[in-house]
């Protein structure tokens, strides 16, 4: 395999990895501090509803982190109607957005029979605007005002030992048309720990390849199935050959590349650029090959040379081609001596 078909499958291979790009990230937050609602608390009571607590716990190298978390478990409670909200995220570039959730969930098979209400689900819902307005009282805390997302279940467990931890990971997306959104979390009666929130959109990364540039560009809102056609600009010294194009999947990978650029004469391709020739050598068309020597009695005194100038004593006609060498006679010269 050559060095320059290295190069390609290097850059191809750069493009199949989204990029993600976070907009909220609640492991990174001291404090969150987002909206909450429960129509049964009391004036004296605050311990019903969802409560902002940190989650100590040693991450993947063993280092001792803490996440800001909610926490909710009204099981003694009828009617549980317990809402939480994140504040307003703005949506940027995307097109979709995705919400990933970590959580624990108690099992209700492992409670006193006494319990009043109990469920192992609780709802993700959104509610898109062009502005952030709300307050305690706006959006209304009810399901008819909030567009559904899906209702969560402990998919990968429920922990029924409180020196157990079960962490389920769901994650969905949403088409988004307005500026920004909000994020509401449901609770009608489980026993939920609400660990970590993150918020991203993906993007297929930019890059370079069959030397054009492709920038990055934001998946597709409209399904995950949906694909966006990117054009390629043409890195400089290049020119098209074919117009460059590429789709962005919705899953931020770049599929079916088409079309291409060519190095302008006097550059040569060097990876995904083109480059000037070197003194000494010279390209004299357009295309993706390397420069070449000057031909016999000939130089390039400067880089980029479309050709070589003859040295003194030395020509080279109209007719002879810019690869020929230079002669004492020219090749006219020549057919008037015949």
């Amino acid at each position: 395999m050559s060095l320059m078909s290295v190069v390609v499958l290097a850059c191809a291979l750069c493009a199949a990895t989204a990029n993600e790009v976070v907009l909220l990230e609640t492991t990174t937050s001291s404090t969150l501090g987002w909206t909450r609602y429960n129509p049964h608390a009391s004036v004296d009571d605050t311990t019903q509803g969802w409560l902002e607590e940190s989650y100590p716990h040693y991450d993947a190298s063993s280092n001792l982190v803490s996440w800001r978390s909610y926490v909710v478990c009204d099981v003694n409670q009828a009617q549980v109607n317990n809402w939480l909200r994140t504040p307003f995220i703005e949506g940027g570039q995307a097109e979709r957005l995705y919400i990933e959730v970590k959580f624990s969930m108690r099992d209700c098979t492992h409670f006193p029979a006494t319990v009043r209400s109990c469920k192992e689900t609780f709802s993700l819902l959104y509610f898109e605007s062009e502005f952030d307005f709300a307050n305690e009282a706006m959006p209304t805390w009810n399901s008819r005002t909030y567009s559904m997302i899906d209702r969560i279940a402990a998919d990968e467990g429920r922990f029924s030992d409180n020196n157990e931890v079960v962490i389920n990971t769901e994650v969905r997306s949403i088409p988004i048309s307005k500026r920004g959104v909000y994020f509401a979390f449901h609770d009608e009666g489980a026993c939920i720990s609400l660990l970590s929130v993150k918020v991203y959109y993906k993007t297929c990364p930019n890059i370079t390849i069959n030397h054009a540039f492709f920038p990055e560009t934001p998946t597709a809102g409209r399904d995950i199935s949906s694909i966006k056609q990117t054009f390629g600009q043409c890195v400089p010294n290049s020119v098209q050959s074919v117009t460059p194009t590429y789709l962005c999947t919705g899953g931020g990978v770049w599929d079916l590349l088409r079309g291409s650029c060519e190095c302008v004469a006097g550059h040569q391709a060097i990876g995904q650029q083109c480059e000037a020739c070197p003194k000494g050598t010279y390209k004299s068309q357009t295309g993706n090959g390397h420069c070449d020597f000057c031909p016999k009695h000939s130089s390039s005194k400067r880089m980029g040379s479309e050709e070589c100038e003859c040295d003194d004593g030395f020509f080279r006609s109209a007719a002879d081609s810019k690869s020929d060498a230079c002669t004492r006679n020219s090749t006219f010269n020549r057919f008037l001596l015949i």
